[in-house]
């Protein structure tokens, strides 16, 4: 042990318990909405925590009793990636879509181009090339 804290003069007094009434909590209170007290002012005078003097506002205050309190959270990172891969799916559902569109297509243009005896994908492209359909 430190031989300067051990000595006999200084032993452990705990804190005392200071219990404010009621009346005088509300009065301070109405002292710091007036503005003829500061709440550093009650800090000094009375020997209490910032703390303690805000807890008191905030639950006898006559002009912030509708106040709501608002929490506003960003939206966590597990949220974020789990909704990323739901549309990382739904994007992935949509392009093989498309792909067995276009391989149906395809096979439609070939199986035309058989029955009619040419090309039905050059014919079409020439059509659209030269502005007739």
């Amino acid at each position: 042990m430190d031989s300067s804290k051990s000595g006999s003069n200084s032993k452990y007094q705990p804190r005392q318990q200071r219990i404010f009434s009621l009346e005088l909590k509300k009065k301070l209170v109405e002292e710091i909405e007036y503005k003829r007290l500061k709440v550093r002012d009650v800090v000094n005078l009375y020997k209490v925590t910032a703390t303690t003097v805000y807890k008191w506002l905030a639950e006898y205050s006559t002009t912030k009793r509708n106040c709501s309190k608002m929490v506003v959270e960003s939206e966590s990172s597990e949220t974020k990636i789990s909704v990323l891969y739901e549309r990382i799916s739904e994007l992935e559902r949509n392009v093989g879509k498309k792909q067995l569109e276009i391989e149906y297509l395809n096979k439609v243009v070939e199986v035309c181009s058989d029955k009619l005896g040419y090309d039905v994908k050059k014919k079409s492209i020439t059509m659209q090339l030269n502005g007739t359909e």
